[in-house]
């Protein structure tokens, strides 16, 4: 029984965290979406399921033995979509998160995320700028807490930052960093 309630309390810190990262990174231009969607063309990879919003325009794969969750969106009008997947039996965890954002450019986006996460008392580990799909972002692999280590990458386009935020313990993270670079490469915006 110590084993659940310690997992189940480290899964309620690991989305508490996840839900104050996402209220971080946002701003309040509206831009309309005028363009046609289109979808991807590629096929999906084996052991994956492609999840593709074709009113945002955006889409990524995760694991096929993970599950959806529904989250609520914290901050409102700014918020335009949050998906949240999990792995069972784990505190493992990916958030996608479409915002609107007065962001232009990454540096504006690491500068905001470096305060934000000063004032939690986390630690940055890893950072640096990433091209997934000809888009530009931005990647920092920190742990907010001692027991969680995140991988959040940020990508600014269409007046909007789109965060994916992958989480676990520090103990699983090693073993999960391989889905998350699938995850992560797997991103695309139209």
């Amino acid at each position: 029984m110590r084993g659940k309630r310690f997992n189940l309390g480290v899964i309620s810190v690991v989305v508490a965290l996840l839900v104050v990262s996402i209220a971080f990174i946002g701003g309040c231009t509206r831009q309309p979406n005028n363009g046609e969607p289109s979808p991807p063309i590629d096929p999906v990879t084996p052991g994956y399921i492609r999840v593709y919003d074709y009113i945002l325009d955006f889409g990524f794969e995760y694991p096929e033995d993970w599950e959806s969750q529904v989250i609520e969106a914290v901050d409102g009008e700014d918020t335009e979509s949050i998906l949240m997947f999990t792995k069972p039996g784990t505190p493992t965890t990916l958030i996608v998160t479409v915002k609107l954002s007065n962001l232009t450019s990454l540096e504006e986006v690491k500068e905001e995320f470096r305060e934000g996460l000063k004032g939690l008392g986390g630690t940055i580990l890893e950072e640096r700028e990433i091209v997934v799909d000809g888009r530009e972002g931005y990647e920092v692999i920190y742990k907010p807490i001692a027991v969680v280590k995140m991988r959040q990458v940020i990508f600014i386009a269409n007046g909007k930052s789109y965060m994916l935020v992958c989480s676990t313990t520090e103990v699983l993270y090693d073993e999960s960093e391989e889905i998350f670079d699938h995850i992560i490469n797997s991103f695309v915006i139209e």
